[in-house]
């Protein structure tokens, strides 16, 4: 599928990307990303090969995609905020043949054991390495667990295609939409904006991150239809006293639960607010309220779009009736096909046809979806996702630390914020500040614990498991599931 070159004959002069002062018609963007995919030909890329981003947002980030597409090799895009370490594991475990950076990520790719190639050029540092492995799909994304690792989730062009003819139905698309792209490229809902205004034919406005000013700016200047927010973003916009101008037809917000106080603050004051349900695993969107619904029911995010079906399951599978709390299972052609080299995992949430979530909900009698939380023990931080046993390994690996356990503490700016308890060694001392160095060597900053509790032991039950609520109530914090009756899963 090639949905640039398309877009290139049909709407040869129509905008594709603004970023700054710099635009890209279609014609101009295929040309780049035919360019940009010689330049991966002459740096060893053939079909299949995996190649790795590690770009901030810029209009090389979509020219890359496009050319790796083209030449029918894998895109894993990774994310800029993690540490070498980090880094280099997904490489390693992605079977990364080439890393592609540029100006403002060369320090860091120059530190991983990788052939490289830095743009603006033609030459990489080495061949792409050949790899025997290879993904049955397009796009190779890392999400997050509680297995210790990030996963890497197989999605095809049919997965993200199916995304957005399914999203184009709820949201509907106009000659003149431009989409304003705040959110990390290297993220699923970025990169699924980003092909979706192509397939299109519409425009995005690309922007290098969030910035409450520009994008307040951006959208006051008149031309924004659509924008893709994470909660903490929409609260900084409120804050800021940033207003919906009358071009604004669709606030999409999603990557964390969204406060029902938020939906209706919003609303009020005139932002069509979208509330989303989705993942990596569903190619982005999978679940979305109208404006509408979201006034109605503040704390639902609405039914599944077109071609979706989600269930709600007790813990022997079997469907559950309205207003039971169970595990949320969506199914549907924008679901991957696997997790990449971890059979059991993709055994584990693919069942049936339908992935499990693994997230906690309920359906109304109107089939609108409540969710509760999400992936039980995952922490959603600013939409970054932080999976406890990756940081407790970290933690672990301290002199001082006999045991530890993370947990995800509600955070008025960001959502959630990460809580770390702790226990020392017989007769050793524990100090906060080491553990806290400790962390950012070996981690992004967003999994670096805010809260800290020194404990002389953690709270279990009769099997040994660790009590995440009687955990969380130590940090001050209750235990509600929106009134619904319901327990942790361990």
């Amino acid at each position: 599928m090639d949905w640039l070159a398309d877009q290139a004959v049909r709407n040869p002069a129509a905008l594709a990307v603004r970023f700054g002062t710099s635009r890209w018609c279609y014609a101009d963007l295929d040309a780049a990303a035919t360019e940009m995919a010689a330049c991966l030909v002459a740096a060893g890329v053939v079909n299949g090969s995996h190649v790795a981003v590690l770009l901030p947002n810029c209009p090389e980030f979509v020219v890359l995609v496009h050319a790796v597409m083209r030449l029918a090799a894998v895109l894993v895009p990774l994310n800029t905020r993690l540490t070498k370490v980090e880094l280099q594991w997904q490489i390693e475990y992605a079977d990364v043949a080439l890393l592609v950076c540029n100006a403002a990520t060369a320090d860091l790719a120059k530190a991983l054991d990788c052939p490289r190639l830095e743009l603006p050029g033609t030459i990489a540092t080495a061949p792409a390495l050949r790899v025997k492995a290879r993904c049955a799909a397009q796009f190779l994304m890392f999400t997050s667990g509680t297995s210790g690792r990030p996963k890497a989730v197989q999605l095809t062009s049919s997965n993200l295609l199916a995304g957005a003819q399914a999203s184009a139905q709820r949201l509907g698309v106009m000659p003149n939409d431009c989409w304003l792209l705040c959110m990390p490229l290297y993220h699923v809902g970025g990169l699924a904006a980003a092909l979706r205004s192509c397939i299109y034919g519409t425009a995005i406005e690309l922007q290098a991150g969030f910035d409450a000013s520009l994008v307040t700016a951006a959208i006051a200047a008149g031309h924004i239809t659509i924008i893709s927010l994470v909660p903490t973003m929409l609260q900084r916009l409120l804050a800021a006293g940033a207003e919906a101008s009358s071009s604004l037809r669709c606030v999409l917000l999603g990557g964390a639960a969204a406060p029902a106080e938020l939906v209706l603050r919003a609303l009020a004051l005139g932002w069509p607010i979208f509330p989303t349900y989705g993942m990596t695993e569903t190619a982005a969107q999978a679940v979305t309220a109208t404006p509408a619904g979201a006034l109605a029911k503040p704390a639902s995010v609405g039914r599944p779009l077109a071609g979706i079906s989600v269930e709600v399951v007790g813990s022997r599978g079997q469907q559950l009736a309205p207003g039971e709390v169970g595990e949320i299972c969506v199914a549907g052609p924008t679901v991957m096909n696997a997790y990449y080299k971890d059979v059991l995992a993709t055994n584990a949430a693919l069942r049936g046809g339908a992935l499990f979530t693994g997230d906690l909900g309920y359906l109304d009698d109107a089939g609108d979806l409540f969710v509760l939380q999400r992936r039980v023990d995952l922490i959603v931080s600013g939409g970054e996702n932080v999976y406890p046993a990756e940081v407790e390994a970290v933690l672990l690996a301290h002199p001082a630390v006999a045991e530890c356990c993370v947990v995800g503490l509600p955070d008025a700016d960001w959502g959630q914020r990460v809580g770390a308890a702790v226990v020392a060694k017989a007769e050793l001392k524990l100090e906060v500040g080491d553990l806290q160095r400790a962390c950012r060597m070996k981690l992004a900053g967003y999994k670096v614990p805010r809260s800290w509790q020194v404990m002389d032991s953690l709270p279990r039950n009769s099997a040994g498991k660790v009590q995440r609520a009687e955990l969380r109530a130590a940090f001050g914090v209750a235990e509600l599931l929106d009134g619904k009756a319901g327990s942790e899963q361990q």
